[in-house]
């Protein structure tokens, strides 16, 4: 380095006095040009600096003196941390630590103040109603508390200004959370420790000096004025020079050395699904609980999603919106059926819906068109029955395997033609239900021609059988005697006994005591304990 003069003092610098420091910052610092005998935290050729305090994003709320961290988005909580934010005091810093040791908890802060709240509130649907509080709300607040949907925030006051009131959240509450202890908290930041240039007027154009960051947590290097030059991560060297001197702040242009397998390039390539372990890109299933219905969308991508409420809904984002290979794992972690629906024309294995079951989970993919394919079905120990619910019209319907994996099977809709069902050719067991209406049959089959087949009557249900050729009605074996038979009692339109040539006739009861007769489901006569009851007489011989 060629000497240099300072315009003030007269003093001449040489190479000796400036070539190399090793600085380590605890707080936002201030750099010295070598001049008039400064020998600490002297502007070198060379400087190695380590940040003791890194920055550091989450939500918390402040009562007095004590700051409540409630959720912690990245870095770590630390002493020593200045803190910004809407309404927190210049110069808050953060002193001691109380029941947080870098994530949620409680610290201390150097200057008392009141800022988010804490409250009384109920939620149904978007509304907050909010009837006790300390302190004060404002839109962007996490509202956190028992039952209450994760990354749930305000998004405008309705009748309340602040205070008690009403308020819109971001996300609809299924059904209505009662009046319950909540907090509402900021997003709070305590941003990187600052190392700051001296006045470029004390120094010529050309002045320069490599910074080289040899510690863990990232800092900024900013002019005279707290203005950032650069912001320089772990593992990073920049290159600063002045290029204009005619202000105290000055011009600096920088030059970056060292990013090429630094973490710092790590972090930056992490996307949805990854995460930067030191120089490295891991793959990262970020979990979320979910206790409301919710539409899942792009940044959802390799989320691992926990319905942990009762009967709900999870809606899928657009496949072609979010394009192919986008995915999640959904489990139910719930006390109800979680059912998982698609948008628009997508589909799910070729179905309009899937549902889990308690304890089940899956995997689901995006195919970037028509919908979504599943795979890593974790079928519940405790609950092995799901349901296929199909509207049908006519025609041949060939299931295909993730539909013919459903055990319990519906069928409605009105039939224009006979319905045929063909199943696959394997060994399972269904019990089916016929809801159809129209003057046409539903018959089920396999593919195997010659193959037995079934035609389910309907308004009822049975269970059939398929051993991967035939369909066979299972309540429709032969046995060699029945000691005894119970029977629904029936109507005129549906006989509790009715035959397969004609299910519009047979016997029912129409009152104790009684046994009727019905006739293409009209009431034909009855006996009972006094003799027999013909309402339209005897056709033909005597009586």
């Amino acid at each position: 380095m060629t000497t240099y003069t300072n315009p003030f003092t007269g003093q001449t610098i040489s190479p000796s006095q400036v070539s190399y420091e090793s600085l380590t910052i605890s707080a936002n610092t201030t750099l010295q040009w070598p001049v008039n005998g400064n020998n600490s935290n002297v502007v070198a050729n060379i400087i190695e600096v380590t940040a003791t305090i890194g920055s550091a994003s989450f939500n918390g709320y402040i009562t007095g003196s004590t700051l409540t961290v409630t959720s912690v988005t990245s870095g770590t909580v630390a002493v020593g941390q200045t803190l910004t934010g809407s309404g927190i005091t210049t110069g808050t810093t953060i002193t001691a630590l109380g029941t947080g040791t870098g994530g949620v908890g409680t610290y201390t802060v150097s200057v008392s103040q009141t800022i988010g709240a804490t409250m009384t509130a109920s939620l149904s649907g978007t509304l907050l109603t909010v009837t006790a509080i300390s302190g004060v709300l404002a839109v962007g607040q996490l509202i956190q508390g028992s039952a209450v949907a994760n990354n749930l925030t305000i998004t405008a006051f309705v009748t309340g200004t602040g205070g008690t009131g009403t308020y819109t959240v971001s996300s609809s509450t299924s059904g209505t959370l009662g009046s319950r202890a909540m907090t509402a908290s900021p997003v709070l930041s305590a941003p990187a420790l600052m190392l700051e240039m001296p006045s470029a007027q004390q120094v010529s154009v050309g002045q320069s000096v490599l910074i080289r960051n040899v510690g863990s947590n990232s800092f900024t290097v900013t002019d005279n004025s707290g203005n950032t030059i650069v912001s320089i991560a772990s593992g990073i060297a920049d290159y600063i020079y002045l290029t204009n001197n005619s202000t105290t702040n000055g011009t600096w242009s920088t030059v970056t050395f060292g990013a090429g397998t630094s973490s710092a390039n790590a972090s930056t390539l992490a996307g949805y699904g990854l995460i930067a372990t030191g120089s490295q890109l891991n793959q990262a299933y970020p979990l979320t609980g979910y206790y409301s219905n919710a539409t899942l969308d792009a940044t959802n991508r390799s989320n691992f999603v926990v319905w942990q409420s009762g009967v709900g809904t999870i809606t899928l984002p657009s496949s072609s919106v979010v394009g192919n290979n986008w995915f999640a794992m959904i489990r139910n972690a719930g006390s109800g059926i979680l059912t998982i629906n698609p948008v628009g024309t997508d589909t799910i294995d070729g179905n309009s819906s899937t549902q889990l079951q308690l304890t089940e989970s899956l995997v689901i993919v995006s195919n970037g068109s028509t919908g979504f394919n599943t795979f890593g079905y974790g079928r519940s120990n405790t609950f092995a029955y799901t349901q296929l619910a199909l509207t049908v019209t006519g025609g041949t319907l060939t299931e295909t395997s993730s539909q013919a994996a459903n055990t319990i099977q519906e069928f409605s809709g009105t039939l224009g033609s006979n319905q045929i069902v063909i199943l696959p050719s394997t060994v399972q067991l269904y019990s089916v239900t016929n809801n159809t209406t129209g003057s046409f049959n539903l018959t089920f089959k396999t593919s195997v021609v010659g193959g037995a087949t079934v035609t389910v009557p309907q308004s009822s249900s049975v269970i059939l059988i398929c051993d991967g050729t035939n369909v066979y009605n299972a309540t429709s074996g032969a046995v060699t005697t029945i000691t005894s038979l119970t029977l629904g009692n029936g109507s005129t339109s549906v006989p509790s006994l009715k035959f397969s040539g004609d299910l519009n006739t047979g016997l029912y009861l129409p009152s104790s005591g009684q046994l009727g007769f019905v006739v293409g489901n009209t009431f034909a006569g009855y006996f009972d304990s006094t003799g027999f009851y013909a309402f339209n007489g005897i056709s033909g011989g005597t009586f």
